[in-house]
């Protein structure tokens, strides 16, 4: 299955190391509101390297003494960078005690307790608002006015917004999983087991990123049609196109609003315009394409969206000029949650990522 979707700005000829360190790929998640410090859930900022978010909640039940489901948390982070992330415990009254948490880890493992408050509700999958990101690449070699170029391009422009090869899997592993388990369709009424759910977000992921891909290449991603649905960069605010004036397209000029791209499911069409649903129609017209869609479709997925435009919020970079051949670029910016940095990343520069060559030669061993 294609995963060489086009770039927006061509190919970046600039090249560069990310994740050399663990320290050079941070993440801090953003709530969006403030706990109250009151109620029966008990809220943990953690700062963790090297661990995965799910294995993390686990310790955490462990410790509290609570059953697994009693933790939850809004979004999952990076097992290979620096990140800090909410947790939520269903206590009661307790007053769990995480001051010796380090050492239920091993080395490079790092935990760290940031912040405990208590809340009044309940942390929701996809409760938080962004993610802000501070990453450093090593390396760095090329043209750096053209990389100086396409930040600022970038910065103004934004980038596609697709899915990032994080919910594809390792060496795509989720798509070829994913292919087999959707054409078999749905065996049961049973819940899906949380692998078998990643199998299909993967295939629904690759579907929308085929149709952006093609929507790149004519300029369809960053341009409004009549009947569209559209949607401020920022916010969850949506509406439909019935006439693009002159004052639209400045806001889409400039970022502010930028066309959705319907998921598939069923009834999807109602989710897009008719030009932007003829142009979907066309890049999974192919046989093996629309197999899947239609398997998708049996499955009763509920009807969602997603921006076709990714523009960064409050990016801003400096470029260390140590020489032509051995630069190094730091890079802030912020993102709406289930955007991937790794977006905004392959059309800056060229990147090799030192963390996945880590996990080869870890299995290898």
């Amino acid at each position: 299955m294609n995963t060489d979707w086009r770039y927006a700005w061509s190919k970046p000829t600039v090249t560069g190391d990310l994740k050399t360190h663990v320290q050079d790929f941070y993440v801090e998640e953003q709530l969006g509101f403030e706990p109250d410090d009151k109620g029966e859930f008990f809220f943990v900022f953690i700062e963790k390297q090297g661990v995965n978010t799910d294995f993390l909640a686990k310790r955490l039940a462990q410790m509290a003494g609570i059953a697994p489901n009693k933790v939850t948390y809004s979004g999952v982070k990076d097992r290979h960078a620096c990140t800090r992330q909410w947790f939520c415990l269903h206590v009661l009254n307790q007053e769990p005690d995480f001051s010796n948490i380090q050492e239920a880890f091993r080395e490079p493992e790092s935990v760290r307790i940031v912040a405990q408050l208590r809340h009044s509700k309940k942390l929701r999958t996809g409760t938080h608002l962004a993610n802000r990101f501070v990453i450093r690449l090593r390396e760095v070699t090329g043209d750096l006015d053209e990389l100086e170029g396409r930040l600022n391009l970038i910065k103004q422009g934004g980038v596609p917004n697709y899915y990032g090869p994080q919910r594809f899997g390792i060496n795509g592993n989720n798509l070829h999983h994913g292919k087999d388990f959707v054409l078999k369709g749905r065996q049961s009424r049973r819940k899906l087991a949380k692998t078998e759910s990643f199998w299909l977000s993967a295939i629904r992921s690759w579907c929308f990123n085929e149709a952006l891909s093609d929507q790149v290449e004519n300029g369809m991603w960053m341009r409004l049609c009549d009947g569209d649905i559209a949607q401020f960069q920022h916010k969850d605010e949506q509406f439909r196109v019935k006439e693009v004036g002159a004052l639209m397209h400045l806001k889409v000029m400039h970022g502010e609003i930028s066309p959705v791209l319907p998921l598939i499911s069923d009834g999807w069409e109602a989710g897009t315009g008719p030009q932007r649903e003829s142009a979907i129609k066309s890049s999974l017209s192919d046989s093996d394409s629309m197999e899947l869609v239609d398997a998708l479709i049996a499955f009763d997925l509920s009807r969602d969206s997603r921006l076709a435009r990714l523009v960064p919020m409050n990016m801003a970079w400096e470029l260390l000029r140590e020489s032509e051949e051995n630069a190094q670029l730091i890079v802030e910016f912020s993102l709406t949650k289930g955007c991937f940095a790794t977006s905004i990343l392959r059309e800056m520069i060229d990147f090799t990522d030192k963390s996945a060559e880590k996990y080869h030669e870890s299995v290898d061993r």
